[in-house]
């Protein structure tokens, strides 16, 4: 099987790259793809080294000559956001081929398309924008296209931009590969959906942790509790499950009633979460109810260092940071979230019991 990915990308993104590598392999790949997820470098990432692999010389070469191991000739080692920022030496640039000399630049007259809202004063993709990439994908031309669609959330690839494509990307009159990136399948019209294969990506270490960076896991916390002013964590605070139980006890039918009613607490905030008109990515404010649960725990606990051990202390936030990612992980894969909520807070009384909390 022929490298696609770098090192890198495929150790972040595992499941995403075997499946493009694998459709690429058997021959049976879809044209249309629904990248979900907050991590948009790694999107990019995907989208410039699949480019390459599709379009460069060596590649082919090595295709039509049954040589498994050579790899695109501008395939960085270490990813980078933007290719250009140097991440290829000179001379390795100079003896690459045309193709990905221009892919490596972003400047590939046939083979590198990206529709955005970029310049909109609307902050919609224009329709005219889409039709002029309808038009153009409809010529001939020995190149494998890619096509970017950098927020395909229908706040920005609204119906009629979408509907201008739609023809196109169903039946793509050249060899075309469509890659629309989006936090999450909802935000993305269902006639887009319909005719994509949705690939979800794991979200960067630092994207799970969110706010949660700032907060120390150890010794007085001065200011972890600093931005908690949202109605959300006052909701929260107020909520006796906070409290802890204190308890070596097996789970008792009142923890178990309050824990499902701080879970209930936790999909009401988070179902406002992601209605809020203010919210610019969904899936973060999503993410930051869950953060801010974490967070009251942490401040709690180290607001009151005899509580528990430094050592026990810091083994169980640990343990709960894991929690947390978790229940982040599942709704960011369209798991029910009232079942996301009620597992969080029960593995968290679970959690508890087991650290004498």
């Amino acid at each position: 099987m022929q490298r696609i990915f770098s090192t890198n990308l495929t150790s972040a993104q595992p499941t995403a790259t075997r499946l493009f590598e694998s459709g690429l392999a058997s021959g049976h790949m879809a044209h249309a793809f629904l990248l979900t997820g907050r991590d948009k470098r790694a999107k990019w990432q995907m989208a410039r080294q699949l480019a390459t692999f599709l379009n460069c010389e060596a590649i082919n070469n090595a295709i039509n000559s049954n040589d498994a191991a050579v790899t695109a000739c501008l395939q960085p080692e270490h990813d980078v956001e933007h290719v250009e920022l140097g991440a290829i030496d000179e001379p390795a640039f100079n003896s690459a081929c045309q193709n990905c000399k221009w892919l490596y630049r972003d400047t590939h007259p046939k083979a590198w398309y990206v529709l955005s809202s970029q310049g909109s004063k609307s902050g919609k993709i224009p329709v005219e924008r889409a039709r002029e990439l309808s038009e153009e994908l409809a010529l001939t031309t020995s190149y494998k296209r890619v096509v970017v669609i950098e927020d395909a959330s229908e706040g920005s690839f609204h119906r009629p931009a979408a509907n201008a494509l739609l023809k196109t990307i169903e039946e793509p009159r050249s060899p075309s590969l469509f890659l629309f990136f989006a936090s999450a399948v909802d935000d993305v019209l269902a006639t887009i959906v319909s005719r994509c294969q949705v690939v979800p990506l794991l979200n960067r270490p630092d994207e799970n942790l969110g706010i949660l960076m700032d907060v120390p896991l150890t010794g007085k916390a001065q200011s972890a509790g600093a931005w908690l002013t949202s109605e959300s964590a006052a909701v929260l605070s107020r909520q006796s499950f906070l409290e802890g139980s204190h308890s070596n006890r097996a789970l008792g039918a009142q923890q178990v009633e309050e824990s499902l009613a701080f879970a209930q607490v936790l999909l009401t905030l988070l179902n406002e979460a992601e209605d809020s008109e203010d919210s610019e990515d969904e899936a973060e404010s999503g993410a930051h109810v869950f953060d801010t649960a974490l967070a009251l725990e942490i401040k709690r606990l180290t607001s009151n260092p005899r509580a528990l051990a430094l050592e026990s202390r810091t083994k169980y936030l640990s343990e709960l940071l894991k929690i947390t990612e978790e229940a982040k992980r599942r709704v960011d894969q369209y798991v029910s979230k009232k079942s996301v909520c009620e597992s969080f807070v029960l593995s968290w009384l679970q959690l508890r019991q087991k650290n004498h909390i």
